[in-house]
């Protein structure tokens, strides 16, 4: 693998449908669409999402998507192990020594590579307590079949409360806290990029940020 094969041309569709009264919105989406083959975050991502308004103050979405690359190298293949650590792709440690793309753990450890695949579903519930606020609700459901995406084979649950608030029409901000958990294998508290392994299967984070509309 000489270079990044995922650094082609890709296509991108999306098939919106909004009912006569704009209570309800439907959006069936494919991106970066392409041959699929392993690259660095060449990811073939088909989704749909779902929007309800109920009325002026509660509104609700739901999104679900599955996306996926092929040929990745087999982190559980002693042959495809070592032709990474050679330096036989672009995302070997020689070339890119953090951050690089995780190997897949495939069910198999016969093959040298496999498909790496994640499936999600997601849903938020908001509610616009005054003009310039808003409260959100999220729970999400993410299983990495492969552990590709994250770096641990594991099915995830999460759920979180935020605030949208508004300084005024250009200035916004939107804190958050949410609790995530991993059902079938320790995968927070590590470092892949120092060699920690995770040691746990829980983690609570607080995030923020600032954003201008112009």
């Amino acid at each position: 693998m000489a270079k990044d094969p995922g650094a082609v041309p890709s296509l991108a569709t999306a098939v919106r449908w909004t009912s006569d009264s704009g209570n309800d919105t439907i959006y069936v989406t494919a991106d970066g669409i392409n041959g699929g083959q392993w690259g660095y975050n060449n990811l073939q991502w088909f989704g749909g999402t779902y929007y309800h308004k109920f009325n002026d103050q509660w509104h609700i979405s739901f999104e679900t998507y599955n996306l996926h690359q092929n040929n990745v190298l087999n982190a559980n293949n002693p042959a495809a192990v070592a032709a990474f650590a050679a330096g036989g792709t672009p995302f070997s440690p020689q070339y890119m020594p953090f951050n690089s793309p995780f190997l897949a753990q495939c069910s198999s450890a016969a093959v040298f590579s496999c498909k790496a695949e994640v499936q999600t579903e997601l849903i938020y519930v908001n509610y616009k307590a005054t003009p310039l606020n808003n409260i959100s609700y999220r729970f999400e459901f993410y299983n990495d079949m492969e552990g590709q995406r994250t770096g641990t084979k594991t099915r995830y649950v999460e759920t979180g409360l935020g605030w949208q608030h508004w300084f005024s029409p250009q200035i916004e901000i939107r804190p958050e806290f949410s609790f995530y958990r991993s059902l079938d294998a320790p995968a927070f508290n590590g470092n892949a990029n120092l060699g920690i392994a995770p040691n746990k299967n829980t983690a609570l984070i607080g995030s923020a940020d600032i954003i201008i509309h112009f």
